[in-house]
């Protein structure tokens, strides 16, 4: 049995290294010992029957508005998805675009897939954070943000965390959380500089997939590398 991860609009929304999600959860779970069977997913094509991790990262206002209406054109599978526990990882433009509604301007309002619970109003002034920090359940999470948005999710919709340096969703919380699926501001790439994260959500898919995954010795190796990249961050946020 292998592991399917399928990535959404890799050639829309790739900016801020968010493709780099998809290689560290695959190569992970290759170290691993895992069988990883990659796909991806562009405008006006046809989804998989089945994905065990589904990824989207982040694009300009014009990719969005590209490709909104096909977002909401799959969002009914997205949705069924991600109540049926599969992990979605969203980052950026890709977050919101999964959220309920989308702001780009006082005329234009898009209607998101509707995993995550709130509204987004991405006309706003640009918000760039070269070490985001986010106290988590994962621990601290760390990487940048730079985005134009306010987050609004429901009162009753699990936040990711609570801001320790930086802005994330605008009111002190970072983020959602619904089931497996994670939205985020986080970029660095998101999964890359937080492996505790990574590792967490490789184990729900492969138990979902009647698998085991059991980090290793190269698994230590590429986190101590990781640490370092983590340690130039972690320095520039305030005690």
């Amino acid at each position: 049995m292998s592991i399917r991860v399928l990535e959404l609009y890799p050639g829309d929304l790739s900016l801020n290294g968010d493709v780099g999600n998809r290689t560290a959860l695959v190569r992970r779970m290759r170290l691993a010992g895992l069988d990883v069977e990659e796909l991806s997913y562009s405008s006006g094509g046809e989804l998989p029957e089945s994905a065990d991790i589904v990824l989207i990262g982040t694009g300009s206002s014009s990719a969005v508005r590209a490709i909104a209406a096909d977002v909401d054109r799959i969002a009914p599978m997205l949705r069924a998805w991600s109540e049926a526990g599969v992990v979605i990882v969203a980052a950026g433009a890709g977050f919101h675009l999964l959220s309920t509604s989308l702001r780009l301007s006082a005329t234009e309002v898009f209607p998101g897939a509707g995993v995550f619970a709130g509204s987004v109003d991405s006309s706003r002034k640009r918000i760039i954070t070269e070490a985001f920090a986010v106290e988590s359940e994962f621990g601290l999470l760390i990487g940048t943000e730079n985005h134009t948005s306010i987050y609004t999710g429901r009162p009753d919709q699990k936040a990711l965390g609570r801001v320790r340096n930086g802005f994330g969703n605008g009111d002190g919380t970072e983020g959602a959380r619904v089931r497996n699926s994670i939205g985020t501001h986080c970029h660095g790439p998101f999964l890359v500089l937080n492996p505790a994260v990574a590792d967490s959500l490789i184990e729900v898919a492969a138990q979902r997939a009647g698998l085991e995954y059991r980090p290793g010795p190269e698994h230590a190796d590429l986190d101590a590398v990781i640490d370092l990249a983590r340690g130039i961050l972690l320095a520039k946020v305030p005690a």
